[in-house]
């Protein structure tokens, strides 16, 4: 749309979204949007720009799909869950966006009950990809009980040409 918006998340379950906007004396003013409740316990969320699509991790749950736009409303549709026939262990903890030059890209998870990392199409119903781990070795720890994370695949200097995925 064009619009620039902020989601906020609480421990129970709560999301608001904010449009955010220049309030005309040099600031930035924000009016609420859009409330839902995703049901439980929320972790880390993330906005897909380019396909209007915002992502929220339901900590013992898994992971839902929200337009992300305000007149979306609150339909949802769930990416993968925990448990049996899911390929996350709870708990759900953060989410990034990983966009490729052609279009395309991927949704990554954390996955924190099993210190992996699940790994999903960007477009589409968000298939599943691949889960990974980041192992001891070449220098660095092994990554265990994973919040956040984030990832780009834009040069970062000569050290990171690729882009960088960091976990903490």
């Amino acid at each position: 749309s064009g619009k620039y918006y902020a989601f906020l998340n609480n421990k129970s379950g709560g999301v608001e979204q904010w449009e955010l906007f220049d309030n005309g004396s040099g600031r930035v003013g924000g009016s609420l949007v859009r409330t839902f409740d995703v049901g439980s316990q929320t972790e880390g969320c993330v906005a897909d720009d380019g396909l209007a699509d915002f992502y929220i991790g339901e900590e013992a749950t898994g992971i839902w799909k929200y337009g992300a736009e305000p007149g979306d409303g609150i339909a949802r549709a769930q990416v993968d869950h925990t448990g049996s026939g899911g390929h996350l262990t709870a708990d759900v903890e953060g989410l990034t966006m990983y966009y490729s030059s052609d279009g395309t890209g991927y949704l990554i998870a954390s996955s924190q009950g099993s210190d992996e990392f699940v790994v999903y199409l960007r477009e589409g119903n968000n298939d599943y990809v691949m889960t990974f781990k980041i192992v001891a070795g070449n220098g660095i720890d092994e990554v265990t009980n994973t919040d956040g994370i984030d990832v780009t695949n834009l040069p970062l200097g000569s050290s990171f040409p690729q882009g960088v995925f960091v976990a903490q």
